[in-house]
């Protein structure tokens, strides 16, 4: 069944009123920048990190959606993050949702702490756009059939917004080496602001606040092996997004390099499985979503291809960190 007409209207009554909800990771920790901005240069071992993420899905329904994401950011002396980001939501080459700004963040807690207690602020800018050049309108539906040389009976006068955009976080780490279980927990608010993100103008669509929480543990089974379960929730709206599961951590032999594993669940949308190669605090990692919603009777069961590389190093070239890292972060 070609899903590509249902695919256009929803996208047109969502660049006319906009009120869908924000882009998703299934790898959502390995954009610490875009999780939470209070997570921005908290790492150690290393000066600066590099992210980035590449998400492809429903690629069965004539037109994938494809989600990219890039960070950038610093640890400066122990206690202070900054950083950039960007990242760009493409619904099927119709909708597009472009995001850029700066974050940083403070760690209130000493330097000699066993933990990070900080909080963080990002500032950006949001650009939609829409291509009307291939939506379908309800005018052009006739006797049961979509004929797109029927007039729309729409007058698009402006195809793009730009939005102001503000987020809060906090987040807690236990970063103490001497112990087997290191909980963490973090929360973020975005669109602060709530601004007006309707295109058309035609009604006023206030960007709703999305909430997201975060909580976990980092148990360390035994010197080569480490288990995170995590669980992130979010609201939008009216909207929830729950997705739990657990990521672990083998070591290969006496080396460098660590292999990845894990699953998790998105309710009520995807299972998701993941694998990746950690070499240090350099790491790779792909996941695959396969669909449990009503979606799958028109994508086969096919969801989402994840991409993510994190590449950590320091200004002077020196490698500060220890041939083996007792912990996920970076």
């Amino acid at each position: 069944m070609d899903m590509k007409p249902f695919l256009l209207l929803a996208l047109a009554g969502a660049a006319g009123m906009a009120r869908a909800q924000d882009a998703h990771l299934s790898q959502f920790d390995q954009a610490p920048v875009l999780l939470n901005p209070a997570l921005t240069g908290m790492f150690e071992r290393s000066d600066f990190r590099i992210s980035t993420n590449v998400r492809s899905q429903w690629s069965r329904l004539s037109s994938n959606f494809l989600t990219t994401a890039f960070s950038y950011d610093l640890a400066l002396q122990e206690r202070y993050g900054a950083g950039v980001y960007l990242s760009n939501y493409d619904m099927a080459g119709m909708l597009n949702t472009f995001e850029v700004g700066a974050a940083g963040a403070y760690n209130v807690s000493g330097k000699e702490a066993h933990h990070t207690l900080s909080v963080g602020l990002r500032a950006g800018i949001i650009y939609k756009k829409v291509n009307d050049a291939d939506l379908l309108y309800d005018a052009q539906y006739s006797d049961g059939y979509f004929d797109p040389d029927l007039p729309t009976g729409e007058l698009v006068q402006r195809k793009a917004r730009l939005l102001p955009e503000l987020a809060l976080g906090m987040a807690y780490r236990s970063v103490d080496i001497n112990k087997r279980f290191n909980p963490f927990v973090n929360m973020a608010v975005f669109h602060v602001t709530t601004p007006d993100e309707s295109i058309w103008r035609s009604t006023r669509s206030d960007l709703p606040m999305r909430w997201s929480f975060m909580g976990g543990v980092q148990a360390e089974v035994n010197d080569g092996l480490l288990l995170s379960p995590t669980a992130l929730v979010m609201f939008q709206g009216k909207d929830r997004e729950i997705n739990a599961g657990i990521l672990g951590e083998c070591a290969v032999g006496n080396s460098a390099y660590s292999v990845l594993f894990g699953g998790s669940y998105r309710i009520g949308d995807a299972a998701i499985a993941q694998a990746g190669l950690k070499h240090k605090s350099n790491l790779f990692r792909v996941s695959y979503d396969m669909s449990t919603s009503a979606l799958r009777t028109y994508n086969g069961r096919m969801g989402a291809f994840e991409f993510s590389f994190t590449y950590c190093g320091t200004h002077s070239g020196r490698d500060r960190r220890s041939p083996r890292t007792r912990s996920f972060a970076m």
